[in-house]
């Protein structure tokens, strides 16, 4: 057999494999382990993928303005935030839904500016005019930005809430879900060994239907550590579950917690429509 030929008949048994829906084990098993998370196809799901989602709080304010640390915050604004994530569908309501269910503690509030922009969404994608230009620094394109506010005394303050994606930008991780249905097996929420009573917080999940209905269901992250444990500030929530549009995820940040990890592990990734 001629090197050409003999070429073009691995080219061939190649297309067949992928064409096939029953596909050896080892097959394409080098091009899964590069792709990551795009290497899902039929017959073929992730062995193991991760997610890590980072989330730091800021604080901005005072007189004259400027970044401050959590305990120089005024006492009545030493309270918790909401962080929402997930929930494609309800981003695009402003997470009308998700303030519901998980709702912005008084008196820090959802701040709304000239022209009805409210400061809530993807860097660069639907927000890109902070209140202040000194906060242009905090994001970079794709990060998930919530801009909480309140008046004391006659000061203005800024609580930002920043969510940022290591694999991909999180408005692309965020847009995913158009179109695919994500299973993780588990969930991993690390804080600083100092800011362990951030775990009080529960997990606040919710289902929202096309007609508005929700349903929902609360994870606390305390009953997933024992004392066997050897790092007291990390909880593995063992949780089978697939992340559509539709389901959407909420939970408070104490006021000095200031970054935390959310890493979800991916079991497989399925497209909701037939890709020809």
């Amino acid at each position: 057999m001629k090197c050409s030929e003999m070429i073009k008949h691995y080219e061939q048994r190649l297309l067949n494999d992928l064409r096939s829906d029953h596909k050896p084990e080892g097959i394409l098993s080098d091009v899964r382990a590069s792709m990551g998370e795009l290497a899902y196809v039929k017959g073929n799901p992730l062995s193991k993928t991760e997610i890590m989602l980072q989330i730091d709080v800021f604080y901005y304010g005072g007189a004259p303005a400027g970044f401050i640390l959590p305990l120089a915050l005024p006492a009545v604004l030493q309270i918790s935030l909401p962080c929402y994530l997930l929930g494609l569908t309800d981003s695009y309501g402003g997470y009308l839904k998700n303030t519901l269910i998980n709702p912005i503690r008084n008196p820090w509030v959802f701040p709304t500016f000239v022209g009805g922009i409210t400061f809530i969404g993807i860097w660069n994608y639907n927000i890109n005019i902070p209140p202040v230009a000194a906060l242009f620094p905090l994001f970079i394109s794709g990060d998930l930005v919530f801009i909480y506010y309140s008046a004391v005394g006659g000061v203005n303050y800024f609580g930002i809430v920043r969510v940022r994606c290591s694999n991909v930008a999180y408005g692309t991780f965020l847009h995913s879900f158009v179109s695919d249905l994500i299973t993780i097996s588990t969930l991993r929420y690390s804080v600083p060994i100092a800011n362990i009573n951030q775990f009080v917080n529960p997990f606040i999940f919710g289902y929202q239907t096309l007609f508005g209905k929700i349903t929902t269901n609360t994870v606390d992250p305390r009953m997933y550590i024992t004392p066997k444990d050897f790092q007291q500030q990390v909880c593995d929530i063992p949780i089978h579950l697939p992340i559509d549009k539709a389901l959407m995820l909420g939970f408070q940040i104490e006021f000095n917690c200031v970054n935390s990890t959310m890493i979800l592990f991916v079991e497989k990734v399925e497209p909701l429509t037939y890709k020809r």
